[in-house]
């Protein structure tokens, strides 16, 4: 999927931008691999992609020359890691008593070193500015709850700062930034797509439907914050439907439980989940770019 060079054809030249914007969803960010395995097979072009929280990773390694099919292998051997599995424990003691220090900016519950070696093995030193097609991470300043968007730098940083969940993770010092998550901040970065002028917009979002109480402070927490950004998405797409494109194409994932950041069993789940919601929306997505095409052959 690499962009038409210059000097093609009037057909190519009909060709819309297509950008592809993946929401946050933690390891559910697996199901867009099947909407990629479609793009592939349709020959469609991706000119644009933005990536938030655990997609920022799919977006990468979609960016970075990765196949979905190599992902999908990828995916086993990253959560077999365990990568959440090394409990701060020093931090959490400074949440019991003052005694054990402050809990600060540098604090966590997890432990990061494991998930960002394993992110520095994957990307080593590529950079954002070098990926095809055009990649941005959504992430948030920590300290102003401002949205910032990467389109430079490291990969492996951009994409630990998107997913660094805080307080379970710690955030990244980027310059005079902290940077966090981006689900605080945009978790369907759609405007970002929308302001570099896409024509067609292939949104990918994720939902749970969680029919039981939530147990823990963990299941509380992330019950909390989905429920804030499920009204923060809301806002935000109709800002999208509202600013000029051609068209938007959003597919919702939907799963009737809370998966894990770390159910590996729930892989298998997930991947089918994707199938099952690209399928429903490949003709959307063809009819998409069919229209946009005879549409400016008859303006030419």
């Amino acid at each position: 999927m690499i962009p038409q060079p210059e000097g093609e054809s009037t057909k190519q030249a009909a060709r819309p931008k297509v950008a592809v914007v993946l929401g946050s969803g933690g390891m559910k960010a697996f199901a867009g691999v099947p909407l990629f395995e479609f793009l592939e097979q349709a020959g469609i072009t991706i000119d644009l992609l933005v990536g938030c929280s655990g997609c920022a990773a799919t977006s990468a390694l979609i960016s970075a020359g990765r196949t979905p099919a190599e992902i999908r292998k990828l995916a086993t051997e990253l959560l077999s890691q365990n990568l959440f599995g090394q409990a701060d424990y020093r931090s959490l003691l400074k949440l019991v008593s003052a005694r054990f220090g402050r809990f600060d900016l540098s604090s966590s519950f997890i432990k990061p070193e494991r998930m960002r070696e394993s992110y520095r093995y994957l990307w080593a030193d590529k950079r954002l500015e070098d990926l095809r097609p055009r990649t941005l991470i959504q992430t948030t300043d920590l300290l102003t709850g401002e949205g910032v968007v990467l389109s430079q730098g490291l990969v492996a940083d951009a994409v630990y700062a998107s997913g660094a969940f805080f307080p379970v993770l710690p955030p990244l010092q980027y310059g005079n930034r902290w940077l966090t998550d981006g689900v605080y901040s945009a978790p369907v970065p759609v405007l970002e797509a929308v302001k570099r002028n896409m024509d067609i917009i292939i949104v990918l979002d994720f939902c749970e439907h969680s029919q039981t109480a939530p147990q823990g402070f963990l299941d509380c927490f992330n019950r909390h914050i989905e429920n804030a950004t499920t009204t923060l998405k809301r806002s935000q797409m109709c800002l999208a439907i509202e600013m000029p494109h051609f068209e938007i194409v959003f597919i919702e994932v939907n799963f009737d439980k809370p998966i894990s950041f770390r159910a590996i069993e729930a892989l298998p789940t997930v991947l089918a989940k994707g199938e099952e919601a690209v399928a429903q929306y490949k003709g959307a997505i063809l009819r998409a770019i069919q229209s946009f095409s005879e549409e400016r052959a008859i303006k030419s």
